[in-house]
C-alpha cells in the first residue's frame, strides 16, 4: 500500500502504544492540546503499571504553561507534575485549563486526590478525554470538580483516550494484564522450517520491533522457542529507562526442560526470569518458579496472567512460537496481534491464526521488504 507510513522509531512507538495517535499539527483548539497531553502520556507506558500512565497539559492564552506524566505508582500523578513544571518555568497556574487524558482521581491513595490539587491552584476548567472506571473515581471526580465551579468537558479525542489507557481498563476490569501478541511470518504465512532458527526481518527492523518490549512489562515465549533460538528476551529499545523499571522474562516451561545454560536465564539488572511450570523440576539459580496449574497447552494461562498482574503488570507481550500464541487466541485472552510479514516466503507449514471476528487492522508501517500490521 503506497499510503502506508515508513516504519520510523516515532512509527514504531505508536504502533506498540495502541496507536497511531492523532497529530497535535493537524488539529485544533481543545483536540490539539488533547492530543499534546497523549503525547506526553506516551512517555508513561511500561513505567506506570499497574496504574495508567496519565498525560496532562496546562493551558493559558493558547499556550502550553507546564506539562507531565505519571511514570510510577506511588509517585504523583499527571497532573500534579504538570502543576510542578509550571512552578518550575515560573508560570502562574491561575485561570488555567488543564487537559488530562484520564478523568482527575477523587480519592486518597498513595497520592492525594489530583481534584483537589487542580482547584486549589485556581485552574477554572478541566478537558478530560475519557473517564476512569475505577469504581473509586467513575464520574466521581468531574462532579467534584463542576461543584467547586470549575467549568469541565469530557470525550475530547474520547476513542483515542480509550484505547491508550485500554490496558489499565481491563486490568480494573479483569483484574488480567492486556496482551499483545507478536509474530514475524513470511509471505506464506510461515514461521520457517521446524527445528531451526529462521531469520524473517532484518536486524533494524528487530531493533524497531524492541518497542513492543519496552511498552510491556513482561515478556511470555514457550520452551520450544526458548530452546530453538535460545533468545536473551530483554529489552533493548534504544531510548533509557528510568531505574524503577522491571521487565519480567517468561518461559513456559512445564516440566523445567529448557537448560540451565540456555541465554534466558542468565541474570539482567532490572529484567528477572520466571519460569513457568506445572510440575516440580530441579531450580535454577536466579531464576523463580511460578508453579500453575495445568491448562489445556501446558499451564492454565490464565493463571499465568493473574500471577503477572499480582506482580504489577499490566502489559503482557507473547513473542511466540506459534503454538503459544494460538493457544491465547483460542482461549480469548489476547488483545491485539502485531504481524511482522516479509515479502519474502519463510518456507515450513504456513501458520493458521484464527484472529476474534470483531478484530480488523488498526495500524500499519512498511519498510523496504514487509510491513509491520496491528490487529485489535
Amino acid at each position: 500500500m503506497p499510503d502506508d507510513p515508513v516504519l520510523t522509531p516515532e512509527a514504531a512507538w505508536a504502533l506498540a502504544t495502541g496507536g497511531p495517535w492523532p497529530d497535535p499539527e493537524a488539529l485544533a483548539g481543545d483536540a490539539r492540546f488533547m492530543a499534546l497531553a497523549l503525547r506526553e502520556g506516551l512517555k508513561g507506558v511500561g513505567l506506570a503499571s499497574p496504574n495508567p500512565p496519565v498525560g496532562c497539559v496546562l493551558v493559558k492564552g493558547d499556550r502550553v504553561i507546564g506539562a507531565g506524566v505519571h511514570t510510577r505508582a506511588g509517585d504523583p500523578h499527571g497532573e500534579i507534575m504538570a502543576l510542578r513544571d509550571a512552578e518550575a518555568r515560573d508560570e502562574d497556574v491561575g485561570g488555567a485549563t488543564a487537559y488530562v487524558t484520564l478523568e482527575p482521581c477523587c480519592h486518597q491513595g498513595r497520592t492525594p486526590p489530583c481534584t483537589l490539587a487542580l482547584i486549589q491552584a485556581g485552574v477554572v476548567r478541566v478537558v478530560v478525554g475519557v473517564r476512569d472506571p475505577n469504581p473509586r473515581v467513575d464520574g466521581g471526580g468531574l462532579a467534584i470538580l463542576r461543584a467547586q465551579g470549575l467549568a469541565v468537558e469530557e470525550g475530547v479525542l474520547g476513542e483515542a483516550c480509550a484505547r491508550f489507557h485500554a490496558p489499565f481498563f481491563k486490568l480494573i476490569r479483569t483484574g488480567l494484564p492486556w496482551v499483545s501478541l507478536k509474530l514475524a511470518l513470511g509471505s506464506d504465512g510461515a514461521l520457517g522450517p521446524a527445528g531451526r532458527t529462521t531469520p524473517i526481518t532484518p536486524p533494524d527492523i528487530q531493533r524497531l520491533g524492541h518497542a513492543l518490549r519496552r511498552a510491556a512489562e513482561a515478556i511470555v515465549v514457550g520452551r520450544h522457542t526458548a530452546e530453538v533460538d535460545d533468545p536473551q528476551l530483554t529489552d533493548r529499545w534504544p531510548a533509557p529507562t528510568a531505574p524503577h523499571r522491571i521487565f519480567h522474562r517468561v518461559v513456559l516451561d512445564n516440566a523445567g526442560q529448557v537448560p540451565a545454560g540456555a541465554r534466558v536465564w542468565q541474570p539482567v539488572a532490572g529484567q528477572p526470569a520466571l519460569r513457568a511450570v506445572t510440575g516440580d523440576p530441579e531450580p535454577l539459580r536466579g531464576v523463580e518458579d511460578l508453579r500453575l496449574p495445568p491448562g489445556s497447552r501446558g499451564c492454565s494461562l490464565r493463571h499465568l496472567l493473574h500471577e503477572l498482574a499480582a506482580r504489577g503488570v499490566g502489559r503482557v507481550l507473547v513473542e511466540g512460537g506459534g503454538t503459544l500464541v494460538r493457544g491465547f487466541l483460542e482461549q480469548g485472552l489476547a488483545d491485539e496481534f502485531h504481524r511482522f510479514q516479509s515479502d519474502a516466503p519463510a518456507g515450513g507449514t504456513p501458520l493458521e491464526l484464527r484472529l476474534p471476528a470483531s478484530w480488523a487492522p488498526r495500524g500499519r508501517a512498511r519498510w523496504p521488504g514487509g510491513h509491520w500490521e496491528v490487529w485489535r
